[in-house]
């Protein structure tokens, strides 16, 4: 075998290659905006917040997702601080003190509590408080048919304690119970609550 002969280097491999195509040189001939445009700026990474807000749709989605948030927050707030016929659990204010009944039924009896928490800085009834408790809904047995349900009278005695627990036994269970409570300076305030 014969060896071929190794071709040598072209003579004009060492001059500059010309570019018919340079950037910077159509840059110069064009118009200021698109020199503006084709700055070079360092790029960042966007916030969070930048792109939620980076136009004007998702800045209407972000803004929209708030006030949702809001109100569900706002109804939660409401509706756990007075809860609906439905719970056991009521809270009422008489003369300033604030008042939490809860009711629940425990073999054929109802039990129901009272916590009475006043604020510090305020002055709030104190003294006697008459109650009256009845049932409501009751399903009539044959044998009381013609009987009324029976209305429970009790009298209860609000301190100048921050906070007061008091029980009660009924001896009736129903689905609902009403309470009428009267200060002795005639504020009334009628309550139904449904044992649990």
């Amino acid at each position: 075998m014969e060896d071929k002969p190794v071709p040598a280097p072209p003579k004009n491999m060492d001059r500059e290659v010309v570019f018919y195509y340079s950037r910077a040189h159509r840059l110069e001939r064009a118009s200021p905006a698109v020199r503006e445009m084709n700055r070079d700026i360092p790029k960042t990474s966007p916030s969070l917040f930048g792109t939620l807000t980076s136009n004007r749709a998702y800045t209407m989605l972000f803004i929209s997702i708030f006030v949702c948030l809001g109100f569900g927050m706002i109804f939660s707030k409401v509706s756990s601080e007075q809860k609906s016929p439905s719970s056991g659990t009521k809270k009422i204010s008489l003369g300033g003190n604030t008042l939490k009944i809860s009711a629940q039924w425990f073999q054929g009896t109802t039990y129901l509590r009272i916590t009475k928490t006043a604020p510090r800085d305020t002055k709030v009834y104190t003294g006697a408080v008459d109650m009256a408790i009845t049932p409501l809904d009751i399903p009539p047995s044959e044998a009381e048919v013609m009987e009324p349900p029976p209305v429970i009278r009790h009298r209860i005695f609000f301190n100048s304690d921050v906070e007061e627990v008091y029980g009660l036994s009924l001896p009736f269970e129903a689905p609902q119970i009403l309470m009428l409570m009267q200060t002795e300076k005639n504020e009334r305030i009628s309550i139904q609550v449904k044992p649990e």
